[in-house]
């Protein structure tokens, strides 16, 4: 038996390769380990409709949470409020989705009733805005946009963003 020691996934026990920074098999981010201290990785967050880790992406250089695999995305209340209805949006996905791979296990679902806020862990409720249905987060105020109405968002900026401002939801208070 050699002193070398063989890495092995947490999850699925899958051999790692020495410079891996995710499981070839499950795709599960491996946290690094600095000798003497315990690893604490970064808590992924789950997309409310897949269940699956989504990844970080941004939407005109701001911050996003994106699916890889349905689509769909997450943004803060704060990130509403400075998009314009105008501005032409560009989504860009980080690296870590670019590698992404269907996990095997995976079976893709139907939305369910409502969606749990990848931000704070709260209900969703789904809310018209405009001609648009999107789930929105009554404690925080963030959206979940379905798969395919991010390219639509210039069109729920004006009545989200009245919604918000005379305190209609998402811990938007109006200022007296």
């Amino acid at each position: 038996m050699s002193g070398e020691e063989i890495k092995r996934c947490e999850r699925c026990d899958a051999q790692l390769g020495e410079g891996d920074k995710r499981c070839p098999n499950c795709n599960k981010l491996i946290s690094e380990q600095v000798e003497g201290l315990a690893a604490v990785p970064e808590k992924p967050v789950n997309c409310p409709v897949c269940k699956i880790p989504a990844y970080k992406a941004s939407l005109s250089g701001r911050e996003i949470i994106h699916c890889a695999e349905c689509g769909g995305a997450a943004l803060r209340k704060e990130l509403i409020m400075k998009l314009r209805p105008n501005e032409a949006v560009k989504l860009a996905i980080g690296p870590e989705e670019r590698d992404y791979r269907r996990p095997p296990f995976f079976e893709k679902r139907d939305k369910p009733p409502f969606l749990i806020c990848p931000y704070c862990m709260k209900k969703m409720e789904e809310k018209k805005f405009g001609e648009m249905s999107v789930d929105m987060c009554e404690k925080c105020g963030a959206l979940w946009l379905d798969g395919g109405k991010l390219n639509h968002i210039g069109k729920i900026l004006a009545p989200y963003k009245m919604r918000a401002v005379s305190g209609g939801g998402g811990g938007g208070r109006r200022r007296r």
